[in-house]
């Protein structure tokens, strides 16, 4: 099996069992070795931070018809453990729990993350035999063009990396909006040093292989992604994410928009931390071909969060 001290991804495999269980520490060396480096936007504001260290920035709080909000737990005192009970029900639930991202309190500067204080969080999937990434930010500024329309606290993306029977990666998929996820083949797959690149979108933090302009929910705007600031996730502790005690969690992860109660939620905080992205298209800038909103009021709930 791997050598979990190894960077060689070559596992001898049981010929009655092609995808035989790979070890904890067989699962973390693979995700050490396939960690994704990051190019940001040159003009990004808002960068990784750590989901826990976002916890303890914000208030648990749920939503009263008629009444302000309950503020079940107080600054500093939301328990991790504990959103893990919160059902993904609570995604459409009429009385929703959300954490609420101080900012206003602690000022805006903690919306900026900490680059020194994320993780290279990872989940091994062993149904599918995929690696996934999960990234998450304090907070989404949205694609440039649209305003405010699609800012909320808290965001969560992905890339998911597709595995053979020999634990090789054979494809790289990357989480966009709307169901625009994007694949490449790993041998067209931009990489440094054997590990995949992913080029962020300018604000809104959505994943893509190239440099470009690249489709939104709306034709008024575009995702931009540019080679500014690297970042390299190996450098920062490998955590497998479903060890996490908030993993599993419903919860809302921002303060809830004031359309939400209409079913516009495109300024609440999402619920994220899906599973893998399991499939993909071979997308080119500027040549996606689907049905957008020409409104930025007109939400289409993205698939990737």
């Amino acid at each position: 099996m791997l050598d979990p001290v190894s960077s060689s991804t070559s596992v001898p495999v049981d010929p009655y069992d092609p995808v035989a269980p790979l070890t904890e520490a067989e699962q973390r060396a693979l995700a050490q070795r396939y960690a994704p480096i990051l190019y940001f936007h040159p003009d990004e504001q808002n960068f990784l931070q750590d989901p826990t260290k976002y916890i303890e920035q914000s208030t648990l709080r749920q939503e009263r018809d008629f009444w302000a909000d309950k503020e079940l737990y107080g600054l500093g005192k939301v328990p991790p453990g504990e959103l893990a009970n919160i059902p993904k029900s609570n995604g459409s639930a009429d009385s929703q729990k959300s954490l609420d991202h101080q900012n206003e309190e602690l000022g805006d500067g903690i919306r900026t993350g900490d680059l020194n204080n994320s993780k290279n969080l990872y989940q091994y999937d062993p149904a599918t035999n995929t690696l996934t990434y999960h990234f998450f930010y304090a907070y989404n500024n949205g694609p440039p063009g649209l305003g405010d329309a699609q800012n909320h606290e808290g965001d969560w993306e992905k890339i998911t990396i597709q595995l053979d029977s020999n634990f090789q990666p054979t494809e790289v998929r990357y989480s966009a909006h709307s169901g625009l996820d994007i694949s490449r083949k790993w041998s067209e797959a931009p990489s440094e040093d054997g590990r995949p690149v992913v080029y962020v979108g300018k604000g809104s933090h959505a994943n893509f292989p190239e440099q470009g302009k690249w489709a939104t929910e709306s034709f008024l705007a575009k995702d931009i992604a540019e080679r500014g600031q690297r970042f390299d996730l190996a450098t920062r502790p490998t955590v497998d994410i479903t060890t996490e005690p908030y993993f599993g969690t419903g919860v809302l992860w921002g303060e809830r928009g004031t359309l939400q109660e209409f079913g516009q939620g495109f300024t609440t905080g999402p619920q994220g931390l899906g599973g893998p992205i399991t499939k993909g298209q071979p997308r080119e800038p500027e040549a996606v071909k689907v049905p957008l909103s020409p409104w930025p009021w007109i939400h289409i709930p993205s698939t990737t969060r």
